[in-house]
């Protein structure tokens, strides 16, 4: 076997009329980020759009779902009325609960599946892609135990069921597409097990499923790009630290959540667009069939096949680089020599991508992520800019999913916040420490005060 780049793969996807293009989504999915501005998710009903879409495709739905004038006008129509004033009415609380739904107002998981997308047909582009990449992430091989979660909780209502008599087959979800590949399994775990103990509570499950979904969304994205960021370095299996403030705290520059916070994540992501396009050119070879392959996995395969064949690989890398890189970009590239390794050759040719991608595309990437943390964990700190925050709402839902019995020692509650991707500051923690104690969650063991725990809130 040989291990080269495929030319001929790479020819069809980067030449667009005969012109060099950075494209990306071929053979590689990396983050949800749209880089056409209208596209970009305003998150305009917060993060139940996306739950609710997300849900839709557990259930083998369509991540659309109808809520508009034309579906009041059938469900009318089809009902038998007494007179023209019941019909009336009935059509007037159609219409209520239909803005309510797309309001985010509900008090039941299945009302959560109706919840639509956005009316933005540009902008539904961005929440499906997060509707993705939260399924192939932490849902796609475990989609009938997540199923099952939820609908051992179904508590379906009456206009829920009004609004399903409209579900035409067309709303059935043909064979899910696989976009995305899960890189933290062991977070995904985490995930199921944090669904499940929220659903021991299912007034809660429905109050903060959105919640956790962001939470997960936004720890999986920051993970990507640390990690990414390593190359050949991945490690799927610890996750990075990642520093929040609480909101009501002051911020201050010497403070973790400063420096290993939302400043770190916007550093990292900063020209983070050229991994997508450098790992589609590397994903076509002649050696691997499979998708969603990242650095650290060509690195493997290739250790496995041998020193030859690593050999050959980086050679491979180079000749694109000179060959077809250079010559169609005008950029200038790194010459192989002998003693370059996988790991050069990798970084060598994200250099060189990152200097041919256009400022205005990884702009706009940025800002895509930017606006999440905007939207869901901003705590505006003066002149330090956004500070990486959670509200006493996040704070308390984590509190909960990570407490499975009747208690916990404190300084376990700070090693499953880690779990879950955020980690504290001592000053922090003994925020954390006054809030569940005016709420009345934390126990001494003895009057010493030698441990301390922390009770269950569900």
């Amino acid at each position: 076997m040989e291990y080269l780049l495929d030319r001929d793969k790479i020819d069809q996807f980067i030449y667009k009329n005969g012109k060099y293009t950075f494209r990306r989504r071929s053979v590689t999915y990396v983050l949800p980020l749209p880089t056409r501005e209208p596209e970009r998710a305003k998150f305009e009903r917060g993060y139940s759009a996306i739950t609710g879409g997300v849900i839709r495709k557990v259930n083998g739905k369509n991540v659309h779902v109808e809520s508009n004038d034309d579906i009041i006008e059938d469900i009318v129509a089809s009902g038998k009325f007494q007179d023209e004033e019941s019909k009336t009415l009935f059509t007037h609380f159609l219409k209520d609960q239909v803005k309510e739904l797309k309001e985010g107002k509900i008090t039941s998981l299945s009302q959560l599946e109706r919840i639509p997308l956005t009316d933005n047909v540009k902008e539904q582009k961005g929440e499906i892609d997060l509707i993705h990449f939260f399924f192939d992430t932490f849902i796609r091989d475990n989609a009938e135990q997540i199923k099952e979660i939820l609908q051992h909780h179904d508590d379906s209502d009456l206009i829920t069921e009004i609004l399903d008599l409209s579900v035409s087959d067309s709303a059935k979800q043909k064979k899910s597409s696989n976009y995305y590949h899960c890189l933290f399994p062991e977070l995904k775990e985490q995930f199921i097990r944090d669904l499940e103990n929220l659903a021991k509570n299912p007034s809660f499950l429905v109050g903060n499923l959105s919640m956790l979904f962001v939470h997960y969304t936004f720890v999986a994205m920051s993970q990507l790009i640390l990690q990414t960021n390593k190359v050949t370095a991945f490690n799927q299996d610890e996750l990075q630290p990642v520093y929040y403030i609480l909101q009501w705290e002051k911020a201050a520059k010497w403070r973790d959540s400063y420096r290993y916070g939302n400043k770190m994540l916007l550093n990292e992501i900063d020209g983070f667009f050229a991994h997508e396009h450098a790992l589609n050119i590397l994903g076509m070879n002649t050696f691997s069939k499979e998708n969603n392959q990242f650095y650290h996995d060509l690195k493997e395969k290739l250790r496995e096949a041998g020193p030859e064949a690593e050999k050959q690989f980086i050679e491979s890398i180079y000749s694109w680089l000179s060959e077809v890189y250079q010559v169609n970009t005008n950029i200038d590239v790194e010459k192989y020599t002998e003693n370059k390794t996988l790991d050069v050759a990798f970084q060598d040719i994200i250099a060189a991508i990152r200097k041919g991608v256009s400022n205005e595309v990884n702009s706009r990437y940025y800002k895509a992520f930017e606006a999440i943390i905007s939207k869901f964990f901003r705590k505006h700190g003066g002149s330090l800019g956004t500070i990486l925050s959670l509200s006493q709402e996040q704070l308390l839902l984590l509190v909960a999913v990570s407490i499975t019995k009747d208690r916990i020692e404190l300084k376990q509650l700070w090693e499953e916040l880690e779990k879950r991707g955020v980690w504290l500051d001592h000053h922090s923690k003994e925020e954390v420490v006054k809030v569940l104690d005016k709420l009345n969650y934390m126990e001494k063991k003895s009057d010493s005060g030698d441990a301390q725990y922390v009770k269950t809130i569900l």
